[in-house]
């Protein structure tokens, strides 16, 4: 028994005893009218139960046992059910352990006896990182509660929460690499925000990060990465599965999930469920014989990188309000060498600025909250008309609210944020950014495909074929066949949205708003959708 961990009083339950550190049982034998007694060995192995795990946000418990084998120690974490069955017990011979068909059930009796009998040491647990039950878990920072991933690669990222370097040394060789450049402080500010984002009571979003190869996009999601841990084992790739994510998400909870290259989607097609997914902040509702099973859910930010938006993936009118598009990425103006620098720096600086931005702001998040209600406003006014960037304006404003929560905290270590550069950026999103605003896009490329095959345009003669559109007493419409063609399943709420914003005009017809009349040409009857003239002119077209 002397190799046995962390207490020498282990009651061995009777009728089993431990004997060189193999496992045996007290067995009776009747023989000529006498009772004797024999030792049988049951296993090479003798386990104990070393530590009972309590899940802080289930009932479930687990186990940690412990075995010798050859000189070498043995450490598992199985769960509560496991040691009361035999099938599950046989799994455990892959680990190690010397269980099989004959033995199994003398250990299911063996456990329960010594669980039973000892005073194991009981110690909370969790599956998963971030806001738990109003307690923030940090793996690096929590003492009292064990991180007890379920899968390995859940072990891999929860390996990636890692110090190196100083506090400095992340602001002065990572963040002054890149701070004049509002392009990549955004995403950089978006991996402090996703910790606060329940602050604010905001669901998840995804910032993307998009622009031609060789920019310094991945250096940027390593940089957005070294916020939290080690870069090259934080950041995951879209090489991946809509479990998967959603098993990432569910671990990481509060921290940002991270994913590098949308152009290494292995299809191309899960992009758009995994937003809706991801934003929705709930993982797939599944059944089982025993009814539906437990459903996780999140509160965090999604970054991201492309050469391409990651909304050209996407064809629901829905995705671009659900996403914060960087697009035209570069580091503009930098040295050669720059783009080595910068993953350099991120390998020498990691980890530790977030772990002291909980630790600031839970001591200091009551004096700041209320400063962000002036820039959500400020940000609502900013965007104008665009009814998605409205829908985007909180969670801008809460990731530029950040960069000031990160000046105020970090002053006396020079953290500086141009949080007026940050504005600007918005400015110039609204302005140029059109994928931003789909019904707007899907207009516009609607009219362009018009003006490019204008022999389907009906205008003073009637075109051989299908008719796309109309040009009729110097109005320009749609034909309703058409558009159900080109907008396939969002037709009829892009429809909607165009009257509502009056790209189209809204007719009566018995008592009912619609968006279409009927015109005559050549004694025939059509219905069709017009576009406002004004709208046309905006977007630079001329049918006449």
């Amino acid at each position: 028994m002397d190799k046995i961990p962390l207490q020498e009083n282990w009651k061995i339950p009777y009728p089993f005893s431990i004997v060189e550190n193999e496992l045996y049982r007290l067995e009776y034998k009747s023989l000529n009218g006498r009772i004797e007694e024999s030792l049988k060995k049951i296993s090479r192995n003798a386990p104990v139960v070393t530590k009972m795990y309590k899940h802080t946000e289930r009932n479930d418990v687990f186990y940690e046992i412990f075995w010798e084998n050859k000189g070498d120690l043995y450490y598992e974490t199985i769960s509560a059910g496991v040691l009361a069955s035999k099938k599950e017990l046989l799994k455990l011979a892959d680990k190690g352990l010397s269980c099989n068909d004959t033995n199994a059930k003398y250990f299911v009796e063996y456990f329960d006896l010594f669980i039973g009998q000892n005073d194991i040491p009981k110690i909370e647990m969790t599956d998963r990182i971030g806001l738990i039950k109003g307690r923030f878990v940090h793996p690096l920072v929590e003492k009292n509660l064990k991180v007890l991933p379920n899968d390995i690669g859940e072990e891999q990222l929860l390996d990636s929460f890692q110090t190196k370097g100083t506090l400095e040394g992340w602001i002065h060789n990572v963040f002054n690499l890149v701070k004049n450049h509002p392009k990549a402080v955004l995403p950089v500010l978006a991996s402090f925000a996703s910790v606060i984002l329940h602050e604010a009571d905001l669901k998840p979003i995804v910032v993307d990060v998009s622009g031609t190869s060789s920019t310094g996009k991945s250096g940027l999601m390593r940089m957005c990465a070294s916020v939290w841990g080690e870069p090259e084992k934080y950041v995951g790739t879209f090489n991946t599965t809509l479990v998967a994510i959603e098993r990432r998400s569910t671990f990481l909870n509060s921290f940002p999930h991270i994913l590098d290259d949308s152009n290494g989607a292995n299809d191309s097609r899960f992009i758009q469920p995994m937003i809706y997914q991801y934003v929705n902040n709930t993982g797939k509702q599944r059944g089982s014989i025993n009814g539906s099973q437990r459903t996780d859910s999140w509160s965090s930010l999604m970054i991201t990188s492309g050469e391409n938006e990651i909304v050209t993936y996407a064809n629901a009118q829905g995705v671009p309000a659900r996403v914060i598009l960087i697009t035209q990425f570069a580091f503009e103006n930098v040295e050669a060498d720059f783009l080595n620098k910068l993953y350099k720096s991120v390998k020498n600086n990691y980890g530790i600025i977030g772990i002291e931005f909980l630790k600031r702001w839970k001591s200091s998040r009551e004096r700041y909250l209320n400063k962000f209600l002036e820039y959500e406003k400020e940000y609502l006014e900013v965007s104008n008309d665009n009814a998605v960037l409205k829908r985007l304006s909180r969670h801008y404003a809460f990731i530029v609210f950040t960069g000031h929560v990160l000046n105020e905290l970090f002053r006396q270590e020079g953290f500086q944020v141009d949080l007026k550069a940050l504005q600007q950026l918005y400015i110039e999103m609204n302005k140029l950014n059109n994928s931003a605003d789909m019904p707007l896009l899907e207009l516009q490329n609607a009219l362009e495909e018009i003006d490019a095959n204008r022999n389907k345009l009906y205008s003073d003669f009637e075109p051989h074929g299908s008719i796309n559109a109309f040009y009729h007493n110097g109005e320009f419409y749609f034909a309703p066949a058409y558009l159900k063609e080109r907008l396939g399943a969002n037709e009829k709420q892009i429809r909607y949205l165009w009257m509502k914003r009056g790209f189209i005009m809204k007719f009566s017809n018995r008592g009912n708003d619609v968006d279409y009349k009927v015109i005559k040409k050549n004694k025939r009857s059509f219905r069709a959708v017009q576009v406002n003239k004004d709208i046309i002119s905006k977007l630079g077209f001329d049918f006449s």
